[in-house]
């Protein structure tokens, strides 16, 4: 009897650690894995340009690896601007005399091992801040202190764009840093994704006083790039329990790759915080 026991726990154990390998390749794999990744593109603000390349990492505990040595080109309808990678790995970069060509095509090509990739984004001409309505708000809170209130997602506008608000400590926007993303606000054109998900805990809240300095950076965005980052928070901001069905945010970017090359153009204004 002692024996049939042993020999049923020997083969529960075994069937269970099948069953667990193979929720663990199922779920802990990725279905996908890229040849490599695309940040950054071009600018209308700075004459340096910056475009990041890497190896995407395949589980949590890895870092994205650079990818050096590669051609990297882009096109703005008038020639070509050539990039070299800088000293930073994986980071490429050129310098840009041209002026900015709105409403065409900016195509980047990429060719790495052997294979060439290609992106194409639109350089939208973005509209004057003053032209257009704030993603934020100001509250008076008395003695020349002011609270200012910065949700991450706003809807509804008729143009889509990103926006980099700084004051005090929040750095302003830089093209070669690609590490900014948490201090970055949207305006979208689509609507709200009607999600359970708590989208007023979004929000950036600051208190300043009345002669305080504030930066406000606007970034256009062309639908496309607009539908790429809506579906991203789809999968990440906007992903509750009771949200909309999965999607896959697919980039621009050719062949076996992820990410998005991006044409912006950029304006700034500085404001004091009793203005706003």
């Amino acid at each position: 009897m002692k024996r049939a026991h042993y020999i049923i726990a020997v083969l529960v154990l075994l069937l269970f650690s099948s069953c667990k390998k193979t929720l663990d390749d199922r779920f802990l794999n990725p279905k996908r894995q890229y040849d490599l990744s695309v940040e950054g593109g071009f600018n209308t603000r700075s004459t340096t340009q910056y475009i990041r390349l890497s190896k995407p990492a395949l589980s949590a505990e890895e870092e994205p690896k650079p990818i050096s040595k590669a051609v990297v080109t882009v096109n703005d309808g008038k020639s070509d601007m050539i990039f070299k990678e800088s000293a930073t790995p994986g980071v490429y970069t050129t310098s840009n005399r041209n002026g900015p060509n709105f409403n065409a095509a900016y195509t980047l090509k990429v060719v790495y091992d052997g294979q060439t990739y290609t992106a194409v984004d639109t350089l939208r001409q973005v509209v004057n801040i003053v032209d257009d309505f704030l993603p934020l708000s100001t509250t008076s809170l008395g003695n020349g202190v002011y609270r200012l209130t910065i949700p991450k997602h706003t809807f509804g506008y008729l143009n889509p764009n990103k926006w980099l608000i700084s004051y005090k400590n929040i750095p302003i926007w830089n093209p070669g840093k690609f590490d900014q993303s948490k201090y970055y606000s949207y305006t979208h054109f689509l609507g709200s994704p009607n999600s359970l998900y708590p989208l007023n805990n979004l929000k950036r809240t600051y208190d300043l006083g009345k002669d305080d300095e504030i930066i406000i950076m606007k970034l256009s965005l062309s639908e496309r790039y607009a539908k790429y980052l809506y579906d991203v928070f789809m999968e990440t901001d906007w992903s509750g329990l009771f949200s909309a069905v999965p999607v896959n945010a697919v980039g621009n970017v050719t062949g076996n790759a992820q990410g998005y090359f991006y044409a912006i153009d950029v304006v700034d204004g500085k404001y004091k915080a009793s203005e706003l």
